[in-house]
């Protein structure tokens, strides 16, 4: 388990730069922090009422400032997220990010 409630993703070993910031609302709760990762700085987004997280390099978040409202929208399709397909609340084991 790291700071965040969660395991570390598929990164490895990352040494952590920076406070851990905590973002919630009444359907959500992420922690985010700067780290360092064998693969350079990341931006590490962990979900703590889901146990996931993923590491983010400078591209791939810059591309989310590509996107459109409607964009995200598609995302979050249901409160329970992109891993419902069923429609029952039921959430797929996707593994390690």
């Amino acid at each position: 388990m790291s700071a965040y409630g969660v395991t570390a993703g598929a990164s490895g070993d990352v040494t952590p730069d920076g406070p851990v910031i905590t973002i919630v609302n009444e359907f959500a709760e992420i922690r985010v922090q700067k780290v360092y990762t064998r693969n350079g700085e990341r931006l590490r987004i962990a979900s703590y009422r889901r146990g996931s997280a993923t590491d983010l390099d400078a591209i791939q978040l810059e591309s989310l400032t590509w996107q459109s409202p409607e964009d995200f929208s598609r995302l979050l399709t249901s409160s329970i997220g992109p891993d419902d397909t069923s429609g029952t609340g039921a959430t797929a084991s996707k593994g390690t990010p």
